[in-house]
């Protein structure tokens, strides 16, 4: 191409991107998925912040994204994203790709575990730390995942059930061939002794499987609850397995 059709088409690509950026950041809300609302938009949708946004009606605090302009060049949505709900932070890399797909990278974050569990285990409470490499996400669900996530004083609903101690799963591409994500879970100390995997299938069912026992400082009702897996061996581990749909 002439030098001058050169110019010609890269001031026409800024000129698009000029028009483009100006857009308003409330557009923002046509292309959130079902089950996300947001309201208290300001900015544009290269800059911009959502007062409020919630997850099947659960708050999850504001949202704030700055954008790249110029990947729009190699066909990509780039964006940096931080998320602040109430007492916590998270923050993250956004590629969002012609074909639908998502790309999440530099996931980091510290969240309060009681609003992200309320619908799956009521009355458990903690923090979840998030330390993920990347997370891809093709048709509305997570293809691949890896990094870990960490889980800080985990406490049962009861009143009388002392903290549980801290976690990790650390995740993986999970079985090969099945399109399924898996991890491996363990305990970094605490009055549950916890090793486990975990996977999760594209139907959305899940199976957490592995071995518990007691460990320092665990209380009657921790021991009262292990109970129904039946006797423990030499070790004092009992298996478990648990499955369930998301």
């Amino acid at each position: 191409m002439p030098r001058t059709g050169w110019l010609v088409a890269a001031g026409g690509a800024a000129f698009l991107v000029f028009l483009v950026a100006r857009i308003p950041a409330s557009v923002v809300g046509r292309w959130l998925p079902a089950g996300v609302q947001a309201s208290g938009w300001t900015g544009t949708i290269w800059s911009g912040r959502t007062a409020a946004i919630a997850v099947d009606n659960h708050p999850a605090g504001t949202l704030t994204w700055s954008c790249r302009p110029w990947r729009l060049l190699r066909l990509e949505w780039s964006c940096r994203l931080q998320l602040e709900p109430p007492g916590g932070a998270a923050s993250a890399e956004l590629t969002a790709l012609p074909d639908g797909s998502l790309s999440f990278s530099q996931v980091k974050g510290r969240l309060p575990l009681a609003p992200l569990a309320a619908k799956l285990a009521p009355g458990w409470s903690g923090w979840l730390e998030l330390d993920l490499t990347g997370i891809e996400i093709r048709d509305r669900w997570p293809a691949t995942a890896s990094g870990s996530l960490f889980i800080r004083g985990l406490a049962g609903p009861q009143s009388d059930t002392a903290a549980l101690g801290d976690f990790e799963l650390v995740l993986d591409a999970g079985s090969v061939g099945t399109g399924s994500l898996g991890g491996r879970l363990r305990d970094l100390g605490g009055p549950l002794q916890l090793r486990a995997t975990v996977e999760l299938d594209r139907d959305r069912s899940w199976q957490l499987s592995g071995e518990v026992a007691p460990g320092p400082g665990a209380s009657a009702t921790l021991f009262d609850g292990m109970a129904w897996l039946g006797a423990p061996d030499h070790a004092g581990r009992r298996s478990f397995t648990v499955e369930g749909r998301l």
